[in-house]
């Protein structure tokens, strides 16, 4: 057994409010946290009649060296795990976890062509830690992440993103004095941002299957090959799109980003 799939104790050292039905947890690991950027970890509960429930969720933020790991994860009312982290945990409990797993969404420092980042909701869990592993490296490769949120109120790390100069954010619902973009990520919007690219980018998209499917279909209307395309969803899943490669298994089984 690989040390990445064997369950620890993990302890919580913070718990951060993002939105209010989003909290990003910091767990401290008996161990360095070595992940790539776009892996995740495996969090499993296990209830006093022995009754286990696991769900997956994206690193989101970079590993630097130290026994620190940050998961961030969306509140789904009839899921199994996401309600007690929501509710339940505390700051000092320990919660079982593994990894870091997956080798398929990941960005490495080494990939010299331009990334093109498309997250919508809870999708740019995986897009943030890409960010921060860009950076801490100092890579040269240029990148851009066009993320798609209902409302302001529904960002997750506002502080983060808001006037990145890589980032645009666009809402469904715009508040008066919105100074980004409005309504669906758009074909004119995507074509806009790879205009800005030196080369083909490679992209990275994540979020519901309706809108990974949106998105594929999209570059790929835009002439950007399949083979260009890395994808991860979660909720119920449907057939690839375009032959483009997708994690391609149920999040109730996989626990794609972010787990119930």
């Amino acid at each position: 057994m690989s040390e990445a799939s064997e369950w620890k104790a993990a302890t919580v050292t913070a718990i951060r409010d993002e939105t209010p039905t989003v909290k990003t947890f910091t767990f401290e690991m008996p161990h360095i946290v070595n992940h790539l950027a776009g892996q995740h970890y495996e969090i499993r509960l296990t209830a006093p009649d022995g009754y286990q429930a696991a769900r997956l969720y994206s690193a989101a933020s970079a590993a630097q060296g130290d026994k620190l790991l940050e998961l961030t994860v969306a509140l789904l009312p009839d899921g199994e795990v996401s309600p007690y982290l929501h509710r339940n945990v505390r700051v000092g409990d320990q919660l079982e976890l593994r990894g870091p797993l997956g080798k398929f969404f990941v960005w490495t420092p080494d990939v010299s062509a331009p990334a093109l980042l498309l997250a919508g909701g809870s999708g740019v869990v995986p897009m943030r830690c890409i960010i921060q592993a860009h950076a801490l490296a100092q890579a040269a490769a240029p990148y851009h992440l066009v993320y798609g949120a209902r409302t302001q109120d529904e960002i997750i790390y506002k502080p983060d993103l808001i006037n990145h100069p890589n980032v645009t954010i666009t809402l469904d619902t715009a508040p008066a004095g919105w100074q980004g973009s409005t309504g669906r990520i758009t074909l004119e919007l995507l074509q806009a941002q790879i205009n800005k690219l030196p080369s083909t980018p490679l992209c990275y998209v994540c979020g519901t299957t309706p809108f990974v499917e949106a998105m594929a279909n999209s570059l790929i209307h835009l002439g950007i090959p399949a083979e260009y395309i890395k994808a991860e969803r979660f909720g119920a899943t449907a057939a690839p799109v375009a032959g483009f490669g997708a994690t391609a298994t149920p999040a109730a089984s996989f626990g794609a980003t972010p787990g119930a």
